[in-house]
């Protein structure tokens, strides 16, 4: 069976939404204790679909969890990312939320595992965080109203 064709202009309100609804989730999270897991989990879907929200805007649908990789397209598409929104917040999270290849595992945050401990992970703090979702919104909404 063939995969439906989505227009992106359809989904992006629904984006926007989604965006808002996780960002007030994840301001509810406190920054320590033993919601690591949950939070990462969390934050990386904000972060997706912050930039899949951007992507849509600029007319392109792209499927997956792949955090860098949404970063390097959406960039193709006009988004201004800083090396400290690259390096410190999308790949940090990315390799949790997406692929930690030091474990050769996939949604390590996701799906529960065995003897998944918590080591030493830098991870962006929610406020960190939402600086840089609101500007990959913002620049969202200025490429939907050109």
């Amino acid at each position: 069976m063939a995969k439906e064709m989505i227009d992106p202009q359809s989904v992006v309100a629904d984006y926007f939404d989604y965006v808002e609804q996780y960002r007030i989730a994840s301001s509810h999270l406190p920054e320590t204790g033993d919601l690591f897991w949950p939070r990462m989990q969390l934050r990386g879907l904000l972060i997706e679909l912050a930039l899949k929200t951007y992507i849509a805007v600029s007319g392109k649908i792209i499927e997956g969890h792949d955090l860098d990789y949404l970063a390097h397209q959406a960039e193709r598409l006009g988004l201004k990312l800083t090396d400290e929104d690259k390096d410190d917040r999308i790949r940090r999270t990315n390799k949790l939320y997406y692929e930690h290849k030091g474990w050769n595992s996939k949604y390590l945050c996701r799906y529960p595992t065995p003897n998944r401990g918590l080591a030493a992970w830098i991870t962006p703090s929610h406020g960190s965080l939402d600086e840089m979702i609101e500007r990959i919104i913002e620049q969202a909404r200025a490429k939907r109203s050109s």
